[in-house]
């Protein structure tokens, strides 16, 4: 049996904002109960909606002028409102501007305790963790696939004869539980690199070049399902093992 889900947010809205723009706001929030549709049943699947502005002469409010109650009858509805349904994400794309400040709270009626919920993953993202679970993340891969790396680093490193990665933007890892920590060398760039680890089973997370500022190589094989993603390239290949003797079968695209 679902429990219902109590979705809470408090906007602290810019002063600016004229009330014609006020209203027509407004409006298109309170119409998302009968528009936001399940992809499933193509029926709505909010159960209830209240609004309101704040009116409270305690003065604890933060800022936040108004405030909206949403009901959903699973997390797995609110998941899909916040990240998939398309009409609650074009109404958050125009609503932006209009927003200098929010606050969020998500709520089962009687649960003091447990866990929150685990945000759902995006497009493309995989989660990742490090072998004792103090390091949490999510990773956003255009292709899950692993690049394998036989360079003397990361034999070193990683005590094996290659490592699994990608290049990937730095804004697409985000760290979700803990703090890695950092260990600096120089590479084979003349440039430094900065290594991040966990502190305490030392697995690697991701690698920051100063020769590619705006890029981190992030380790695939951490992430969830790597079991399942191909080998479809390798660099360094002058640094294979000789005794890898299946690397040229499997790799779909061959030697780069």
């Amino acid at each position: 049996m679902t429990e219902t889900i109590t979705h809470i947010v408090l906007f602290k809205y810019r002063p600016d904002i004229s009330w014609q723009d006020f209203e027509a706001h407004f409006d298109t929030f309170r119409a998302l109960q009968s528009r936001c549709l399940h992809p499933d049943t193509g029926k709505p699947y909010m159960l209830s909606m209240r609004m309101g502005k704040n009116r409270s002469w305690e003065p604890f409010s933060k800022g936040m002028t108004h405030g909206f109650v949403l009901e959903f009858a699973s997390q797995a509805h609110l998941d899909y409102y916040l990240t998939a349904d398309p009409v609650h994400l074009e109404f958050s794309r125009q609503a932006g501007p209009y927003i200098e400040d929010s606050l969020v709270v998500d709520i089962t009626d009687g649960v003091l305790f447990g866990s929150k919920a685990q945000r759902p993953l995006l497009a493309k993202e995989h989660r990742g963790s490090c072998h004792c679970g103090a390091l949490e993340w999510t990773a956003k891969l255009e292709t899950a696939e692993h690049i394998l790396c036989h360079c003397q680093t990361c034999q070193k490193l990683g005590g094996g004869p290659y490592s699994c990665n990608q290049i990937i933007p730095k804004d697409d890892l985000k760290i979700t539980k803990g703090e890695p920590a950092c260990y600096i060398y120089t590479g084979a760039s003349g440039k430094k690199v900065r290594c991040y680890f966990c502190a305490t089973c030392t697995s690697h997370v991701y690698h920051h070049q100063e020769a590619m500022p705006e890029k981190i190589i992030v380790r695939t094989l951490l992430l969830d399902g790597a079991r399942d993603m191909p080998a479809t390239g390798e660099i360094f290949a002058e640094g294979r093992l000789g005794w890898v003797k299946e690397l040229q079968e499997t790799l779909v695209n061959g030697v780069h």
